[in-house]
This record gives C-alpha cells, structure tokens and sequence, in this order.
C-alpha cells in the first residue's frame, strides 16, 4: 500500500510541478491561461500581442484588439476569412455576442482560436496550433484556456 502511494506520488509529481501561467492584459482587459511547456518566443513591437512555443513547436499567439466601429462578429469572421485564405478548413465555429471560437485544420495541424469582448471596445483573442496526433492531449488544454480566458472586471 505505501509502496503503492510512493509510486503515485513519484509519477505525478512532475505533472503538478508544472503550472499554468496568467497573462493579463491591462490595456485590453482580459487574462489568458497560459499551459505548462510555452515559453514566450516574441513580443512584437506593438507590444498588444504576445506568441508562445513549445518544445514540440505547438504555437500560442495571445492578442487584442479594437472592434474600431466593427461589431464583435464580423471582426472574427474578417479572422476566419485571413484562416481561410491560409488554407485553414473551417471545421466549427460558434459565436455569441460575448465569445466566439472556432476550430479549422489544414495538413496535419488543428487551429483552434477563441475570441472575448474585453473591456470597452477591446476583443481578446487565443490562437493555438498543433497536430492532429495530439488532439487527445490539446483537448484539457484548449478547455482549460476556454475556461480561463476573462475579461477583466474593472477596466
């Protein structure tokens, strides 16, 4: 029996060292989850978005923007339509008037994107890449990340 606990306790031990990480966002008003693995890979000059990779080149790009008179929909249909001219197959997609995700798949890769009306006119935005193989293991992470993902309270 304490043999046994040992050994759960040894097997799970790297998997609860590794941590989720909040990225939040003053000027757009939101935080994002960010998954255990993803190291910050660049900060363009903007300084509004943010692209995380992973040892297994799975890329994260966190970002926001202003709805600049558009209405939240058709901002992330202009997004899904950038996908589409990419290659990307629209596989589903949904959208409320406070969120909107959809998944496409292009090759061997699955694009999942998740975007939320943040603070004012702000929209965040969630984008992760990676391969179908992996599927069964994205799907908590994209779950915790959906889950995760708030507009701030305050603005």
């Amino acid at each position: 029996m304490v043999r046994a606990l040992l050994l759960a306790l040894v097997m799970t031990a790297p998997a609860m060292a590794q941590e989720w990480h909040v990225l939040r966002d003053r000027a757009f008003g939101y935080s994002v989850p960010i998954p255990p693995g993803y190291e910050l890979a660049m900060r363009p000059e903007a300084g509004n978005s943010r692209i995380f990779q992973n040892a297994g080149g799975g890329i994260l790009a966190v970002w926001g923007e202003r709805l600049d008179g558009h209405g939240f929909a058709s901002l992330v249909r202009n997004r899904q339509k950038q996908d589409e001219r990419g290659g990307w197959d629209i596989t589903y997609e949904r959208t409320t008037g406070d969120w909107a995700s959809y998944s496409a798949v292009q090759g061997s890769q699955i694009r999942y994107v998740r975007a939320i009306r943040s603070c004012g006119d702000g929209v965040a935005f969630f984008l992760i890449d990676y391969s179908r193989s992996e599927k069964k293991r994205y799907d908590p992470i994209v779950t915790g990340m959906v889950r995760g993902m708030k507009a701030s309270p305050r603005c």
